[in-house]
């Protein structure tokens, strides 16, 4: 009996061990948080009034008398993102005109909309970027809310060509 119990120990204590490690070669890993960005092209945008006398060219939208402002919805290829960085791409030559760039989170269930982030261009320098990462609240979760940007031109002569998003999941 002795001898039946030395040889079931050592069974069941490795039996054991195994059991609470789990099987060889397996471990857990934490989330990685990955970071993406999108870019929203000009040809993306739509006019916010139906009169308004812009034109779009693609890569490229202007107006073409007074000022004028378009909208372009986001997607997401995740159902919760952590907005960073707005980063807008515009031709402004005019030192009191500017082009600027704001982030929306609507909230359809409460009839509501957060804005989230804004940049505008920053001078009278021709082709520029101008960029925030001050955004806040920066989550956007696309099953209850849907993220969107606003671009108001100031008016003729300045361009939009762009604007990236970058946010992490």
């Amino acid at each position: 009996m002795t001898r039946m119990r030395r040889l079931w120990v050592p069974v069941l204590v490795g039996l054991l061990v195994a059991v609470l490690l789990g099987p060889a070669g397996v471990t857990a890993t934490e989330p990685r948080v990955t970071t993406a960005s999108i870019m929203i092209p000009a040809s993306a945008f739509s006019p916010t009034m139906d009169d308004l006398d812009y034109e779009n060219r693609g890569f490229r939208l202007q107006v073409t008398s007074a000022s004028g402002a378009f909208f372009a919805p986001l997607s997401f290829p995740v159902p919760v993102v952590n907005i960073k960085k707005i980063t807008l791409y515009a031709y402004d030559n005019d030192g009191l005109k500017e082009v600027c760039v704001t982030l929306y989170r609507a909230r359809p269930a409460d009839a509501a909309e957060d804005t989230t982030g804004q940049v505008c261009t920053l001078d009278g320098s021709a082709p520029q970027y101008a960029s925030t990462t001050l955004i806040s609240p920066r989550r956007v979760t696309t099953a209850s809310q849907g993220a969107y940007l606003w671009v108001s031109i100031g008016g003729p002569g300045l361009w939009l060509y762009g604007v990236k998003v970058n946010y992490s999941y």
